[in-house]
């Protein structure tokens, strides 16, 4: 079964792999994507890429409850607005980390979400729907690779909420061994143990994770298959090493049904590991979009954003009925652009 799953997962993202070299490859071959070759300052453009990526995800769970509020968005919508949320802060207009994934519902079972339109295709988000979000910013060359998976309305279905803490669980697991000198596979054997003691073993279809850079698949692969085929090589066999960049991102795929995916970014330093994503929630409670978490529409400004229509929102407790009327007002005519558009 793991051999499947393995084909699967190589037949599914060859194209990406073949589209980009890693870091290293560039530089032997003496191709850089700017002009004055890559960026040397790794680690902190990786820092602010998530703190980028941080933001889209938060206009992502945003827009996912307008969803609630009767207004109706495509997956594709939803991408473009998280795309010019993480542009407007500083993400590389003109050379994407890579393409958006808003993935719902079935969709959502497949783990780069709907294979004919890049990922976020025409399928209307519906209430109720589990909506798979996968992002990732640019700057100075390099990337970050963040998702997280959110319930539209909430749910009390067993096999939603126990997929969920699984693999909510099996990252919480393997945090204390993102460490040099740990070899790649022992955090995927790790996460894919417990996944498999929950009773989902079978739906955990590719790797725990896989080193990020100038692409955002590069080694080590934190795979405990002995040749994961996802890059044809066997990166999973050499140890996690001091500055390398990683990620976290356990599965589970129910077909025809929906997924459930986190993914968190760490450098590895020589104290173990920094933890890039820890400010941003992952939680049950957080996945679980209802409609009293934004009641008084709220917003401040993004950080650093250049649009005055570029707002975060943030939950809060006092409902005024004239900042709602202003709000719905706004909604609506938003709506009506997009339609004429």
């Amino acid at each position: 079964m793991r051999a499947i799953a393995y084909l699967f997962v190589l037949i599914l993202v060859s194209p990406m792999v073949a589209a980009c070299e890693t870091e290293v490859e560039r530089a032997l071959n003496g191709w850089f994507p700017s002009p004055t070759g890559i960026s040397p300052d790794k680690d902190e453009s990786i820092r602010e890429t998530n703190r980028i990526a941080s933001i889209g995800q938060e206009v992502a769970r945003f827009q996912l409850w307008r969803v609630l509020t009767g207004v109706e968005l495509t997956e594709r919508q939803i991408a473009d607005e998280i795309d010019r949320s993480m542009i407007e802060n500083g993400s590389n207009p003109d050379w994407p980390s890579f393409d958006t994934i808003v993935a719902s519902g079935p969709n959502g079972a497949i783990p780069h979400g709907d294979p004919d339109n890049r990922g976020a295709g025409p399928k209307i988000v519906e209430v109720g729907d589990v909506v798979v979000v996968d992002l990732g910013a640019r700057v100075n060359d390099w990337v970050s690779d963040v998702t997280r998976t959110y319930i539209v309305g909430g749910t009390t279905n067993a096999t939603i909420i126990s997929s969920y803490m699984a693999v909510y669980d099996a990252q919480n697991l393997t945090f204390p061994v993102i460490e040099a000198g740990t070899p790649a596979w022992v955090p995927d054997d790790i996460a894919r143990t417990h996944i498999t003691e929950q009773g989902y073993g079978d739906l955990f279809i590719h790797s725990l994770g896989h080193g990020f850079g100038v692409c955002v698949h590069e080694p080590p692969l934190l795979s405990s298959g002995s040749s994961d085929p996802l890059f044809g090589l066997s990166y999973n066999e050499q140890p996690l090493m001091i500055y390398d960049a990683v990620t976290v991102e356990p599965g589970i795929y129910h077909p025809d049904w929906f997924g459930i995916r986190l993914e968190d970014d760490f450098l590895i330093n020589a104290g173990g590991h920094e933890y890039l994503t820890a400010d941003l929630p992952r939680d049950l409670d957080w996945a679980m979009i209802m409609i009293e978490d934004y009641t008084d529409e709220s917003v401040k400004e993004v950080e650093g954003g250049e649009d005055e229509s570029s707002f975060l929102p943030y939950p809060a407790g006092i409902v005024e009925i004239l900042v709602l009327s202003a709000i719905v007002v706004a909604i609506k005519r938003e709506e009506s652009e997009e339609v004429l558009l």
